[in-house]
Parts: structure tokens; sequence; C-alpha cells
């Protein structure tokens, strides 16, 4: 008996619209709302490629997507936000989303996806080989991310995208 695969296809053009909203869609029912915790998170290279992908995720959910970067927005604000308001998804780079991580503001318990955006900036770079990017992403994973994959009852999945 054939079983379509849930994952998105890499030759979507909305790949990482379907890649969300299928980690959005398994779980439901045993997923609480809780209020700093998003079932997607998205890490980015730059404050630009965050809001544009902020822009295309929009239709995804009911709730607000969480920005999470340092231009233009304070962190005090983010992490009011983060505190009063439910989030299904989170977009950021890696300094703030680490930072917030590290505060505790941002948790990951409710995590499905961990996706790496990929995107090639006009320099031909992605966020694993920017200095300004490197150290912080692999701190996230290293400090946050991979303890977190070693506890039974979290499950996410992690992507590059």
């Amino acid at each position: 008996m054939y079983v379509p695969s849930t994952e998105p296809s890499r030759d979507s053009t909305s790949y990482v619209h379907d890649l969300v909203q299928t980690a959005m869609s398994t779980g439901k029912g045993k997923n609480k709302v809780m209020h700093g915790a998003p079932q997607a998170l998205i890490i980015c290279s730059s404050a630009l490629r965050v809001v544009e992908l902020v822009k295309m995720l929009r239709v995804v959910t009911k709730r607000p997507v969480a920005k999470l970067f340092s231009r233009h927005i304070k962190i005090d604000t983010q992490k009011k936000m983060l505190e009063e308001g439910a989030v299904d998804v989170a977009v950021g780079t890696p300094n703030r989303v680490l930072r917030l991580l590290r505060d505790g503001d941002l948790k990951v318990n409710r995590l499905k996806l961990v996706a790496i955006d990929c995107w090639q900036d006009e320099k031909m770079r992605v966020v694993v080989d920017m200095d300004d990017t490197r150290s912080d992403l692999f701190a996230i994973w290293r400090d946050v991310l991979l303890p977190a994959s070693k506890n039974p009852d979290y499950n996410f999945k992690l992507r590059l995208m």
C-alpha cells in the first residue's frame, strides 16, 4: 500500500511555506499553546531575509509570525511579544535567536521544525559562511538544540533550506 510522504517536495516553488505548514499540521491536539514557544523556527542570515520570509509565512498561521532580529527592533520589545502572545512561527537571525534562547524568552519545547535558511546573498554567502553569523548559529546547535534533541519529550526536525 502506497502512503504519500508528508514531506514537501524540494522542487516546490513554495518550499518554505510547505515545510512550515507540514510541521505545524503534525501533532495537532498534543501541542498546547505556550507563550514564547513556536512550532517552527527559521534561522536566516540577515534582517532583510527575515522580513522576506515573514511576509511569505503570514498565510500559514493565524497568529503573528515572530520577527527576531536586531535591526530597528529592541530586544525588550521582542521579549514582551514572546511573553504576552502565542507564536507558531519564529524567523530570526542567529545572534538574536541565541540571545532570546539563552535568556529563556524563546523556548524549544514545542518545536516541530528548525530550518536553517541557506539563501545566498549578493556575495554568494550563506548563513554558515558568514563570520557574523557562523559562531552564533553553531552555539544555538551546541548549547540548545543538541541537548534538546536528546530529550525524548522533544521531537523536532532540522532542515537546511
